[in-house]
Protein backbone atom coordinates (compact mmCIF):
# COMPACT_ATOMS: atom_id res chain seq x y z
CA UNK A 1 0.00 0.00 0.00
CA UNK A 2 2.83 2.46 0.61
CA UNK A 3 3.10 5.56 2.93
CA UNK A 4 0.37 8.50 2.09
CA UNK A 5 1.60 11.36 0.19
CA UNK A 6 2.00 14.51 2.61
CA UNK A 7 1.72 17.21 -0.08
CA UNK A 8 -1.67 15.27 -1.52
CA UNK A 9 -3.32 15.31 1.72
CA UNK A 10 -2.27 18.53 3.27
CA UNK A 11 -2.92 20.51 -0.29
CA UNK A 12 -6.01 21.86 1.22
CA UNK A 13 -4.27 23.02 4.41
CA UNK A 14 -1.57 24.99 2.91
CA UNK A 15 -1.51 28.51 3.47
CA UNK A 16 -0.27 30.47 1.02
CA UNK A 17 -1.08 34.35 -0.18
CA UNK A 18 -1.38 37.85 0.91
CA UNK A 19 -1.52 39.01 4.33
CA UNK A 20 -3.59 42.11 5.96
CA UNK A 21 -2.37 43.51 9.13
CA UNK A 22 -4.72 45.80 11.45
CA UNK A 23 -4.67 47.80 14.80
CA UNK A 24 -7.55 48.60 17.31
CA UNK A 25 -9.65 47.73 20.08
CA UNK A 26 -13.26 46.24 19.52
CA UNK A 27 -15.77 46.23 21.61
CA UNK A 28 -15.56 42.81 22.54
CA UNK A 29 -12.12 40.50 21.81
CA UNK A 30 -13.29 38.67 18.69
CA UNK A 31 -15.37 35.53 18.92
CA UNK A 32 -15.31 34.65 15.29
CA UNK A 33 -13.71 35.78 12.16
CA UNK A 34 -16.52 37.66 10.83
CA UNK A 35 -15.94 39.81 14.08
CA UNK A 36 -12.98 41.32 12.61
CA UNK A 37 -13.07 41.03 8.82
CA UNK A 38 -16.50 40.42 6.55
CA UNK A 39 -15.68 37.05 4.44
CA UNK A 40 -17.37 38.77 1.72
CA UNK A 41 -16.66 42.42 1.15
CA UNK A 42 -13.06 41.85 2.84
CA UNK A 43 -14.44 44.76 5.31
CA UNK A 44 -12.79 45.51 8.44
CA UNK A 45 -14.55 46.10 11.55
CA UNK A 46 -15.02 50.26 11.84
CA UNK A 47 -12.99 50.03 15.11
CA UNK A 48 -9.92 48.48 13.59
CA UNK A 49 -7.23 50.34 11.39
CA UNK A 50 -5.34 48.72 8.03
CA UNK A 51 -1.64 49.23 8.69
CA UNK A 52 0.62 50.30 5.87
CA UNK A 53 1.37 47.34 3.24
CA UNK A 54 4.20 45.45 4.41
CA UNK A 55 7.20 44.74 2.15
CA UNK A 56 7.44 41.07 0.70
CA UNK A 57 8.87 39.31 3.09
CA UNK A 58 5.57 39.66 4.85
CA UNK A 59 4.90 38.88 8.36
CA UNK A 60 6.90 36.97 10.70
CA UNK A 61 4.93 35.65 14.01
CA UNK A 62 7.20 34.02 16.37
CA UNK A 63 6.16 31.97 19.37
CA UNK A 64 9.24 30.95 21.79
CA UNK A 65 9.07 28.48 25.13
CA UNK A 66 11.34 29.47 28.23
CA UNK A 67 11.95 25.72 29.20
CA UNK A 68 13.13 24.82 32.58
CA UNK A 69 16.66 23.65 33.69
CA UNK A 70 14.76 21.58 36.34
CA UNK A 71 15.55 20.01 39.77
CA UNK A 72 18.34 18.33 40.37
CA UNK A 73 18.12 15.21 41.89
CA UNK A 74 20.56 13.44 44.45
CA UNK A 75 21.79 10.33 42.66
CA UNK A 76 19.76 10.69 39.27
CA UNK A 77 21.64 10.58 36.01
CA UNK A 78 18.20 13.43 35.29
CA UNK A 79 16.67 15.89 36.53
CA UNK A 80 13.46 16.61 37.82
CA UNK A 81 10.89 18.16 35.05
CA UNK A 82 13.85 19.50 33.01
CA UNK A 83 12.44 21.05 29.37
CA UNK A 84 9.15 21.79 30.94
CA UNK A 85 8.38 25.67 29.82
CA UNK A 86 8.39 28.05 32.75
CA UNK A 87 7.55 30.85 30.40
CA UNK A 88 6.44 32.17 27.30
CA UNK A 89 6.92 35.00 24.72
CA UNK A 90 5.34 35.83 21.03
CA UNK A 91 5.92 38.81 19.21
CA UNK A 92 4.68 39.68 15.14
CA UNK A 93 7.64 41.40 13.44
CA UNK A 94 6.99 42.98 9.82
CA UNK A 95 8.45 45.90 7.29
CA UNK A 96 6.07 48.52 6.95
CA UNK A 97 6.75 50.20 3.14
CA UNK A 98 4.98 53.64 4.05
CA UNK A 99 6.80 55.72 6.39
CA UNK A 100 4.01 58.62 6.85
CA UNK A 101 3.17 60.10 9.96
CA UNK A 102 0.10 57.57 10.84
CA UNK A 103 2.97 54.73 10.41
CA UNK A 104 5.45 56.44 12.82
CA UNK A 105 3.25 57.36 15.56
CA UNK A 106 2.24 53.51 15.84
CA UNK A 107 5.89 52.74 15.46
CA UNK A 108 7.84 54.83 17.34
CA UNK A 109 5.27 55.70 20.43
CA UNK A 110 4.99 58.79 19.68
CA UNK A 111 1.83 61.86 20.00
CA UNK A 112 -0.69 61.84 16.92
CA UNK A 113 0.60 64.36 14.17
CA UNK A 114 -0.95 67.54 14.34
CA UNK A 115 -1.84 69.60 11.33
CA UNK A 116 -0.13 72.75 10.82
CA UNK A 117 -0.41 75.67 8.39
CA UNK A 118 2.99 76.80 7.48
CA UNK A 119 4.43 80.02 6.30
CA UNK A 120 4.74 78.33 2.48
CA UNK A 121 3.25 74.72 2.61
CA UNK A 122 0.04 72.95 4.88
CA UNK A 123 2.42 70.09 6.59
CA UNK A 124 1.74 67.31 9.36
CA UNK A 125 3.72 67.61 12.84
CA UNK A 126 4.70 64.82 14.84
CA UNK A 127 6.13 65.46 18.16
CA UNK A 128 9.34 63.31 19.22
CA UNK A 129 8.48 62.55 22.92
CA UNK A 130 9.65 60.10 25.35
CA UNK A 131 6.10 58.27 26.75
CA UNK A 132 7.00 56.22 30.03
CA UNK A 133 4.84 53.48 28.75
CA UNK A 134 3.68 51.80 25.18
CA UNK A 135 0.21 52.14 23.91
CA UNK A 136 -1.49 48.64 23.91
CA UNK A 137 -3.51 47.29 21.13
CA UNK A 138 -4.94 44.59 19.53
CA UNK A 139 -3.31 42.95 16.62
CA UNK A 140 -4.72 41.34 13.37
CA UNK A 141 -3.01 39.84 10.87
CA UNK A 142 -5.11 38.04 8.49
CA UNK A 143 -4.40 35.76 5.57
CA UNK A 144 -6.22 34.80 2.60
CA UNK A 145 -5.53 31.30 0.64
CA UNK A 146 -4.88 32.58 -2.83
CA UNK A 147 -5.89 29.48 -4.08
CA UNK A 148 -8.59 28.48 -1.84
CA UNK A 149 -10.18 32.21 -0.95
CA UNK A 150 -10.55 31.19 3.08
CA UNK A 151 -9.41 33.35 5.34
CA UNK A 152 -7.04 33.01 8.46
CA UNK A 153 -7.37 35.46 11.33
CA UNK A 154 -4.84 35.53 13.84
CA UNK A 155 -5.62 37.57 16.85
CA UNK A 156 -3.55 39.34 19.45
CA UNK A 157 -5.36 40.95 22.83
CA UNK A 158 -2.47 43.21 23.64
CA UNK A 159 0.64 43.99 21.35
CA UNK A 160 2.90 46.98 22.19
CA UNK A 161 5.54 48.28 19.57
CA UNK A 162 9.39 47.34 20.52
CA UNK A 163 10.76 50.78 19.46
CA UNK A 164 13.96 49.49 18.33
CA UNK A 165 13.82 50.22 14.81
CA UNK A 166 15.46 52.28 11.61
CA UNK A 167 14.67 53.71 8.55
CA UNK A 168 16.75 54.06 5.45
CA UNK A 169 15.93 56.74 3.48
CA UNK A 170 17.61 55.77 0.27
CA UNK A 171 17.24 57.71 -2.89
CA UNK A 172 15.77 55.15 -5.32
CA UNK A 173 13.76 52.62 -3.13
CA UNK A 174 10.57 53.35 -0.78
CA UNK A 175 11.99 53.55 3.20
CA UNK A 176 10.91 50.17 4.72
CA UNK A 177 9.64 50.83 8.70
CA UNK A 178 10.53 47.68 10.44
CA UNK A 179 8.47 47.02 13.52
CA UNK A 180 8.51 44.33 15.79
CA UNK A 181 5.02 44.26 18.29
CA UNK A 182 5.42 41.60 21.60
CA UNK A 183 2.05 40.09 22.28
CA UNK A 184 1.58 40.32 26.13
CA UNK A 185 -0.70 37.97 27.47
CA UNK A 186 -3.74 38.00 29.76
CA UNK A 187 -2.86 36.35 33.02
CA UNK A 188 -5.86 35.90 34.53
CA UNK A 189 -7.29 33.84 31.40
CA UNK A 190 -7.37 29.83 31.34
CA UNK A 191 -5.06 28.61 28.47
CA UNK A 192 -8.31 27.41 26.52
CA UNK A 193 -9.51 30.88 26.72
CA UNK A 194 -6.69 32.18 24.48
CA UNK A 195 -4.75 34.48 26.97
CA UNK A 196 -2.41 35.66 23.90
CA UNK A 197 -5.44 34.90 21.46
CA UNK A 198 -6.52 33.37 19.45
CA UNK A 199 -6.18 31.93 15.15
CA UNK A 200 -9.47 31.65 13.55
CA UNK A 201 -9.20 29.46 9.86
CA UNK A 202 -12.32 29.23 7.65
CA UNK A 203 -13.71 26.04 7.53
CA UNK A 204 -14.39 23.95 3.83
Amino acid sequence: MGLPDNITITRSKVYKGTSYVAIGTLASFPGELESVINPTTYALDALLTPLAPTTEDGVTINRVAEVSDGIEIDQKAYNLDEGEPTGWTQEVSMTLLQTDSDALRIVWETSDPVAVVGSSVNQNRTPLGAPRVFTSRELYVIQEDETTGRLRVFAFRDAVPQVDSEINIQSEEASGLPVTFKCRADATLADHQGPFGFIFEEDA
